[in-house]
């Protein structure tokens, strides 16, 4: 019996120091756009149903064991004529180890009834990405999107 614990505990323990010496690879991308949304009609076909203005921050982690990605992201939803519907802040969080295979993720979500998200100009309808922002910019969208993450906290 203790030569099973003792094995057990010297294969935590190898896994462990496994992880501390793997190279973690970590990009984060934060975003700015605008895309037509899309529903499914009676037949079955999918059709636009109107648009999404988006704000968010994408944090992607990978190393040789494992895989997690963490997005948090303002969306205001508009119908096909360009009326705004609603605003969703949405907290994803996604595991995965390639040791275990195991995978975990959760996410959290509120909906709002006011406009939300910056730097996509009013009255614009279709496809629309700010592209080649500004660290400055990118530094606004970033506190903008943090700040409505309190929001979830406290919900």
């Amino acid at each position: 019996m203790k030569k099973t614990i003792l094995i057990f505990k010297s294969m935590f323990f190898i896994i462990i120091f496994l992880s501390a010496c793997t190279n973690v690879d970590t990009n984060q991308h934060i975003e700015v756009f605008m895309t037509i949304t899309m529903d499914e009609n009676e037949e079955g076909y999918e059709v636009e149903n109107g648009y999404k203005k988006v704000n968010s921050i994408t944090t992607l982690e990978k190393s040789k064991y494992h895989i997690k990605t963490d997005i948090k992201a303002i969306k205001d939803y508009y119908d096909i004529e360009g009326k705004y519907l609603k605003t969703v802040i949405l907290h994803s969080k996604f595991n995965k180890s390639n040791i275990t295979l195991a995978e975990e993720g959760d996410d959290t979500k509120i909906e709002l009834n006011k406009s939300s998200t910056i730097f996509i100009p009013n009255g614009t309808l279709g496809d629309f990405k700010l592209d080649n922002m500004s660290d400055e910019e990118t530094g606004k969208v970033k506190k903008h999107v943090l700040s409505f993450m309190d929001k979830l906290d406290k919900n």
